[in-house]
């Protein structure tokens, strides 16, 4: 060692090295030089001369004092890592025996395993990680166990993941085990071990591990908040602090205030989101921020809520941002003492990703607004619009609570379809067979010849029952996806639940309402989606970012939240009157769900079908009105816009109008496939909607006129359950197996068919 490596150091270190090198084997055995060298290396290290520190360990032999010796070869493989030089760091370490030091072999083991998992050989990890024994190394064998846990995890086997973390004990490591037990509780969730899983996350003590904590009271507040139990959850997001975890904190509180709106406490739900910080989590401020302006703009607090809107920021959240701009370009264009039709154009061209229909509309309007030949036009297409989506959101089944019943009254929706095409959607987990996932098909291949002329005809006043088929639109081309309320039809059977075009030979699928996209105050996202790229997914402010790395601490929330879509009910028109029918629940959809039950209302023994009925007659009645004066106010509209086009025509030219004509068509298109002739009346049917140009690579044509676009949420996992039509119940056995693991039952239809 020279002279200027050992400049800078005090003269008690400098004394140090010269009395440790001064120890050799031969005056004083190899134990004390061993010692004496890790020592010194110990002091190079400590002054960054990693050379001389590689140089010192290095002379350590396992002749001299085979603990030290595994030691330094571990101390040596930690350097050599640190300085990017994996290969000959596992070299080193390779280098030590369990007969060294059980201890230090361990922990190298620990090491080399951690290595082979991030070079993707999680065979070789596994194998390493799994032959630590506790008995060695309590330290390593417990991280061992959480990783092999974590690796169980990834490829499906929550089984041996919640094995492997149920070997970390509190005493061996508190803070280890609360994320143990925070990710055990987590699998046991997603295997529907619900009760278990409380169990689990009741049992992380906030002073073994706080984040671990916040996390679980986080989890344990939805899980029962989502059972009903909104007590009981309102109180654990409650014990979630800011100084336990900022993030868990932030989503904490947007629950809450989730909660509060859900019983319109509107301005406590404020006070609640103005609590989050844009430090606490970038993605749980930029949602509160969002939601914070529209309650405020539902309050007339019009200034406030663009206030609030302006505080989100692009790299904040992208969906909040968009939703954001969305709303301002509302205000910009539509309220009086803040009109800028240019500043609301720049907002809605930011909004275009998340907003496509409405964006490109609202941009053409703020375009025709601009110009005074013009603006009269802007005008009454900008009330033509707002009036068309004031109509879907009254036509978008929304699934909370209503009348403060227990459940709501449209949960559920059945989709028929045949043995063959359900056998592919769910799947078979023991032959390995991947579920084919669920499909909007082509408008073009349905049996309605009215479809998507009828509300033009009526909005003309043209009396006609003849139709004609439909142009191919590849521009704007819709997919559908048809359900309806009616699970068990033997009417919808005989039509659509067919095999091999053999009568009621078919399945209904009955979905639970999680399936769609429900409408939420924390939504604000379109209703209709036009040319979306579905790789894109929608978050909410409880998304995970797991990391074996750092924390090693799973949020539980998923990672990738699958992109839903609202479904709509259809409406019926009579193309030769004036009578209108909204697709809903019939009375015998009530009776066939409650049977005899009686229940005591008032003092009064009720059957509970037709009290529920009778609950449901005003509800949709209460919808029905809003439809009506939706449809009266769209008329009126409607006649508007033709006399401005007329008005254009004669003043400015021929072909300008034509354009208009056109935009007029645009901004009814997604209201157009939601109108059906009465004929159809029976099968109250709902939709989901998609609508992009053929050219989009979401779309898939197969061989066959196969025209489609595919839905990410699995079927299997939001079954309700399934009726199985008279002519396929040779079926029923197999489908009761194939559904065992996540307890969806598979009923025989109740209606008798020969």
């Amino acid at each position: 060692m020279s002279t200027n490596d050992l400049e800078g150091l005090d003269e008690a270190t400098l004394k140090e090295i010269e009395e440790l090198r001064s120890i050799t084997p031969e005056k004083h055995g190899n134990a004390l030089f061993a010692q004496a060298q890790f020592n010194l290396g110990a002091i190079f290290i400590r002054g960054e001369n990693i050379e001389e520190a590689l140089n010192t360990f290095s002379n350590i032999q396992r002749s001299h004092s085979s603990a030290l010796y595994a030691a330094a070869q571990y101390t040596i493989g930690e350097i050599l890592e640190n300085e990017g030089q994996t290969n000959s760091a596992l070299k080193v370490w390779k280098n030590i025996k369990h007969s060294d030091d059980p201890k230090v072999y361990a922990a190298t083991q620990y090491y080399i395993g951690f290595v082979s998992y991030e070079r993707s050989d999680t065979k070789e990890a596994l194998s390493v990680w799994s032959a630590i024994k506790r008995s060695d190394n309590i330290q390593a064998y417990i991280e061992a166990q959480f990783d092999i846990g974590f690796y169980l995890e990834e490829i499906g086997d929550i089984e041996g993941a919640i094995s492997a973390w149920n070997n970390i004990e509190r005493l061996d490591d508190p803070k280890l085990y609360g994320q143990a037990q925070f990710n055990i509780g987590s699998n046991l969730l997603e295997i529907n071990e619900i009760k278990e899983a409380l169990l689990v996350w009741h049992s992380i003590d906030k002073l073994d591990n706080s984040e671990a904590y916040a996390k679980a009271q986080l989890r344990i507040g939805s899980t029962l908040a989502e059972k009903g139990n909104y007590s009981d959850g309102l109180l654990a997001w409650c014990n979630v602090e800011r100084s336990d975890d900022s993030e868990a904190y932030a989503k904490a509180q947007f629950r809450i205030a989730s909660f509060l709106i859900g019983f319109k406490y509107n301005k406590a739900a404020i006070v609640e989101l103005q609590l989050i910080k844009l430090t606490d989590d970038a993605e749980a401020y930029a949602k509160a921020q969002f939601n914070i302006g529209f309650l405020l703009n539902n309050n007339d607090d019009i200034e406030g809520a663009l206030r609030a809107f302006r505080n989100i920021k692009s790299d904040n959240d992208i969906e909040a941002f968009g939703n954001a701009q969305y709303a301002i370009g509302g205000i910009l264009i539509s309220y009086s003492p803040l009109t800028d039709y240019s500043a609301a154009k720049t907002s809605f061209e930011l909004a275009r990703k998340m907003f496509p229909y409405e964006a490109q509309c609202y941009i053409r309007i703020c375009e025709i607004l601009n110009s005074l030949e013009t603006e009269s036009f802007g005008l009454s297409a900008l009330k033509l619009l707002n009036t068309v989506l004031n109509i879907i959101k009254i036509l978008t089944l929304d699934f909370n609570k209503y009348d403060n019943e227990e459940k709501p009254f449209e949960r559920k929706l059945a989709h028929y379809t045949s043995t063959y095409t359900s056998n592919l959607l769910i799947g078979d987990n023991k032959k390995k067979r991947s579920p084919s996932l669920f499909r909007l098909n082509t408008i073009n291949n349905v049996n309605d010849p009215s479809e998507g002329q009828l509300l033009v005809r009526k909005l003309k006043e043209i009396k006609s029952n003849e139709f004609y088929p439909l142009d191919f639109n590849e521009r704007s081309h819709a997919f559908i996806s048809c359900f309806t309320f009616n699970n068990d039809s033997l009417n919808q059977f005989r039509l659509y639940g067919k095999e091999k075009d053999k009568e009621a030979s078919g399945m209904s699928l009955v979905f639970r309402k999680d399936f769609f996209q429900s409408e939420n105050f924390i939504g604000g996202i379109s209703h209709l989606s036009i040319g979306r790229d579905t790789s894109e997914n929608i978050s909410d402010p409880n998304k995970n970012n797991t990391n074996l790395n750092s924390t090693k601490l799973e949020d539980g929330e998923k990672s990738k939240e699958v992109l839903k879509r609202p479904v709509m009910r259809c409406v019926y028109l009579d193309p030769t009157s004036e009578y209108f029918h909204l697709a809903q629940r019939n009375r015998l959809t009530f009776f066939r769900e409650f049977g005899d039950k009686v229940i005591v209302v008032n003092g009064t023994k009720r059957l509970q079908a037709e009290y529920e009925w009778k609950l449901y007659e005003k509800y949709i009645d209460n919808i029905t009105s809003k439809f009506e004066k939706g449809y009266e106010t769209l008329k009126v509209i409607y006649k508007e816009v033709e006399q401005e086009i007329d008005s254009i025509r004669v003043n400015l030219d021929a072909s300008k109008a034509e354009e208009l004509i056109g935009f007029t068509e645009e901004i009814l298109l997604p209201l157009k496939y939601l109108i059906k002739h009465s004929a159809f009346r029976e099968e109250q049917e709902c939709r989901m909607i998609y609508i992009t140009s053929i050219d989009r690579p979401e779309v898939i044509m197969e061989y066959g006129s196969f025209l489609y676009v595919e839905y990410e949420p699995s079927v299997k996992d939001h079954l309700d359950k399934i009726y199985i039509a008279p002519a396929a119940l040779h079926h029923k056995r197999y489908f009761d197996h194939t559904l065992k693991d996540v307890d969806v039952p598979v009923e025989v239809s109740g209606n008798v068919f020969r």
